[in-house]
C-alpha cells in the first residue's frame, strides 16, 4: 500500500495482479512524507539499485519494536516468511491493506480528496499464479500444483474483492486491469500530475512451470469453481469465462 500526501493518491495493493511492480515504481514518485510499505527483501533490493524510496512512515507513532524489526535490513528469507504470515501491529501500514482498515488509518479528508485506485487480474490467472506462488513460498514440490490450486479455490483465497471493496461496494476511484499495463498505469498516474517513462521492473517473480494461459490449464471443474467465487470480480472487469 502506498498513500502520497504529495501527489494526492492511494494505492491500494491486490494480490498476484503485478502490483509489486507498481509499488516499486510509485516508491520512486513518493516524497518524504508519503507512505510506502515493506515489500519482499529481494524487491526491496530492486529498489535500492534504482535509487527509489524504501519503507518509510508507515507506523504510526514510536510504538513498540516488533519481532521483523531488521529483516528488511538483513534479507533474511526465512525471517520474511515468518513476518508475511504473522499479524501486523494496529498502528502500521503494510503490504496487502484493505481498503477499510487505510480509510480509517489515513483519515475521511485525505480519503476523500485522494485518487484511489487499485489493479484487478483475470481471475483464472490469479488462480494459477497464486498456486505457484503458494508453492515456492510453503516450499511445496511441483507435483503438489493441483492439491494447492484446488486448496486455494476451496478457501476462496482468489479473489481480491475484499481489499478494496467496504460494507460489499468498490470503495475506490479507479480498478485497472493488469492486462492493460503499462498503458492504463500511465493513464492513471496523469491523474496526478506524474508519469513515469521506463519500463516497468520485474518483481516477486515465481518460476511458472506451465506458461500456457491459464484457461488451458484449469479444468471445467476448476473453472466453474473459481467463476462461482469469483462471480462479481468477472461482472465488475467484464471479464470472460
Amino acid at each position: 500500500m502506498i498513500a502520497s500526501f504529495e501527489h494526492g493518491f492511494i494505492f491500494i495493493k491486490t494480490r498476484k495482479t503485478a502490483g509489486t511492480a507498481i509499488e516499486l515504481v510509485l516508491s520512486g514518485l513518493c516524497g518524504d512524507a508519503d507512505i510506502i510499505t515493506p515489500i519482499h527483501p529481494d524487491d526491496e533490493k530492486i529498489r535500492q539499485a534504482h535509487g527509489w524510496r524504501g519503507p518509510q512512515n508507515f507506523r504510526v507513532g514510536p510504538g513498540t519494536t516488533g519481532a521483523h524489526e531488521g529483516i528488511l535490513d538483513r534479507g533474511d528469507e526465512a525471517d520474511y516468511r515468518e513476518m508475511m504470515k504473522g499479524s501486523h501491529a494496529a498502528n502500521e501500514y503494510y503490504n496487502h491493506m484493505p481498503a477499510s482498515l487505510a480509510r480509517r488509518m489515513l483519515g475521511e479528508a485525505f480519503w476523500q480528496k485522494a485518487h484511489k485506485w487499485t489493479i484487478e487480474r483475470h481471475p483464472y490467472e490469479k488462480a494459477v499464479s497464486q498456486a505457484y506462488f503458494k508453492m515456492w513460498f510453503m516450499g511445496r514440490p511441483a507435483a503438489d500444483f493441483q492439491p494447492v490450486l484446488d486448496e486455494l479455490i476451496a478457501r476462496d483465497e482468489i479473489d481480491n474483492r475484499n481489499l478494496y471493496t467496504i460494507d460489499g461496494s468498490v470503495a475506490l476511484d479507479e480498478i485497472i486491469r493488469q492486462e492493460d499495463l503499462p498503458t492504463s498505469f500511465q493513464a492513471v498516474l496523469a491523474k496526478s500530475g506524474l508519469r513515469f517513462d521506463g519500463e516497468l521492473p520485474r518483481a516477486k517473480t515465481v518460476q511458472r512451470a506451465d506458461r500456457r494461459p491459464a484457461a488451458e490449464i484449469l479444468t471445467e471443474k476448476q473453472k466453474q469453481a473459481i467463476y462461482e467465487s469469483c462471480r462479481e470480480t468477472f461482472e465488475l472487469m467484464d471479464y470472460e469465462r
